[in-house]
């Protein structure tokens, strides 16, 4: 049974609707579809909604971390594409 909901759950834009490249938006990590269609979604999709976002967030800045720590790694000279081994699938590996 449906929880009765006091309040209207509001939606999670934050007034920074640009698409990026997966096709969630910078600013609320909601889709195309999610975002047009918010206010004909019920309460319990709406939840649903925000916990996706919720997600596709910490993921999005999880990556983000991990290329600044590559980057910082890199500026120091500790990694970098010309120090690091490189496996050739194509190669004999008898050789």
């Amino acid at each position: 049974m449906p929880q009765l909901e006091l309040f209207q759950i509001p939606s999670p834009c934050i007034g920074l609707c640009q698409n990026g490249p997966n096709g969630y938006c910078y600013g609320c990590f909601r889709s195309r579809d999610e975002r047009f269609g918010w206010t004909k979604l019920g309460d319990e999709h709406k939840r649903h909604v925000i916990k996706l976002c919720q997600m596709r967030k910490r993921r999005w800045l999880a990556k983000k971390l991990e290329l600044k720590q590559i980057n910082n790694l890199e500026e120091q000279g500790v990694a970098s594409p010309e120090n690091e081994p490189t496996l050739d699938l194509f190669s004999d590996p008898k050789k």
